[in-house]
């Protein structure tokens, strides 16, 4: 038995997205485990939840398992090369091979830039061409340097990456899922590894979820009007009437529109398409705005 909802029992060298569940089938952490080699993964998620996840995993080991949990998160940093320059980018700072065929999406290699070695993954959280480049913490200034010397590059913050997992539609723990949502709620049912005989916290409560009529959906908006500042928790209308709110909301500059994110709820059941035959309007600071799905 094991606590990830999907398999990570890929090859050395590949990269899996999951979920950890509680005995409801809320999600705990969502986080991406990359296999190193037969015996060692390194798991990554968002800065804020090192704790949190970190206490999950080691309380859930199951006993009699020879696994040991350890903390790097002081002894790397991380870089990510994102955007449709990327890989032009990271092919003039290192003799690896970074072409789709030699590093495809999903995977961990070891390479070298600047003289230094480093993990590079290749995953996104902006729907972009890129990597995640995670450096041992002496070593990150000079890598940092050697990239922005290859041109082409413009520093960005977490706000522009806010930006573009919007656009993109993925999750953000603690806002558009938390524990009190299934990966079947929020879309994510496919890293859900059902079909396999392997077992693991928060079955028993997936498979019922997955049986039954989903009593809410997770859906995206956007706003017609581009002065509408959405932030999250708004309310959100169907045909007039409540049907939740918006767990989180910002602004798309690729798409030129304020989007959010909520669960269309309905206790006799919601499906896509009871989602979208629906009239659908925000309440933002007191006034009602149309949006559409």
């Amino acid at each position: 038995d094991w606590i990830c909802a999907n398999d990570v029992s890929k090859p050395a060298g590949r990269l899996t997205y999951t979920q950890l569940l509680n005995t409801r089938g809320g999600i705990e952490a969502d986080l991406t485990v990359a296999r190193l080699s037969e015996d060692r993964f390194y798991i990554v998620t968002g800065t804020g939840f090192r704790t949190h996840d970190f206490a999950w995993i080691a309380d859930h080991i199951p006993a009699g398992l020879d696994a040991k949990l350890t903390d790097v998160t002081e002894a790397w940093g991380t870089l990510s090369l994102m955007g449709p320059k990327s890989r032009a980018v990271l092919a003039s700072v290192t003799a690896a091979d970074v072409s789709n065929a030699a590093f495809p999406f999903g995977a961990v290699r070891e390479i070298a830039i600047a003289g230094h070695g480093l993990r590079a993954l290749r995953i996104t959280y902006v729907g972009e061409l890129g990597w995640e480049l995670h450096v041992p913490i002496g070593a990150i200034g000079e890598v940092f340097d050697a990239l922005m010397a290859a041109g082409g590059v413009t520093p960005a913050g977490y706000r522009a990456i806010e930006s573009l997992r919007l656009e993109k539609g993925y999750r953000a723990w603690g806002a558009d899922i938390t524990p009190n949502d299934t990966p079947f709620h929020a879309g994510l049912g496919w890293a859900v590894k059902l079909k396999s005989n392997q077992d693991f916290l928060g079955r028993s409560a997936c498979e019922a979820v997955s049986a039954a009529p989903l009593t809410k959906m997770l859906a995206g908006v956007v706003t017609d009007r581009e002065d509408v500042v959405l932030v999250g928790r708004e309310t959100l209308l169907r045909d007039g009437e409540f049907a939740g709110y918006l767990t989180s909301g910002g602004y798309g500059y690729t798409v030129g529109k304020p989007i959010g994110y909520g669960y269309v709820r309905n206790a006799g059941g919601v499906t896509a398409e009871y989602v979208n035959q629906g009239r659908y309007e925000l309440v933002v600071a007191g006034e009602t705005v149309p949006v559409s799905v």
